[in-house]
């Protein structure tokens, strides 16, 4: 009985650092879709804005309901906060939208959209085309960075999990 206790602790202690490596792994996974989809979102808003000049509160409502998750999230965050335009700026709106998406963005994306959230609303419609291009590639740039750092670290937080927790569990045994 008292084996059998022992046992099952031992393989409790072994599967939390192997869950610690494969949500590890997860994330890393996670990333470049989520960069995908991001720019994906604003290649729409280029064409939104070039081909039928829609408004912003209208673009960022019509994107809050075509984007899924955490992309979804920035535009609704984004066309909840746009009946406050005038009492504080489009850049304000749009940086409490970043941080409350949970998009897992790393230095060189974050410094992308929080640089497009400062033309947002400020500048003609040729401006806010090249700063969404502009947007967009450095998205690309960071999408290409993490495809790249999970090849490199995303087998390797797995097989670290799974090793911790037979190291542990060998341990305890």
């Amino acid at each position: 009985m008292l084996s059998m206790v022992r046992l099952a602790g031992a393989a409790l202690l072994a599967a939390g650092p192997a869950v610690i490596g494969f949500c590890a792994a997860g994330r890393l996974a996670r990333r470049p879709v989520l960069l995908r989809e991001l720019a994906a979102a604003l290649e729409q808003m280029e064409r939104e804005i070039s081909f039928r000049l829609t408004p912003l509160p209208e673009l960022f409502a019509g994107l809050s309901r075509t984007c899924e998750g955490p992309v979804g999230a920035l535009f609704a965050g984004c066309a909840r906060e746009m009946e406050h335009l005038g009492r504080q700026p489009m850049a304000r709106i749009w940086r409490q939208a970043l941080e409350e998406a949970d998009l897992d963005l790393t230095d060189r994306g974050l410094r992308a959209m929080e640089e497009l959230g400062e033309v947002l609303g400020r500048y003609d419609g040729e401006g806010l085309l090249a700063a969404l291009g502009q947007a967009r590639s450095e998205l690309a740039a960071a999408e290409a960075a993490a495809r790249e750092e999970l090849e490199r670290k995303g087998r390797m937080e797995q097989v670290l999990g799974l090793t911790a927790g037979g190291l542990l569990a060998i341990l305890l045994i």
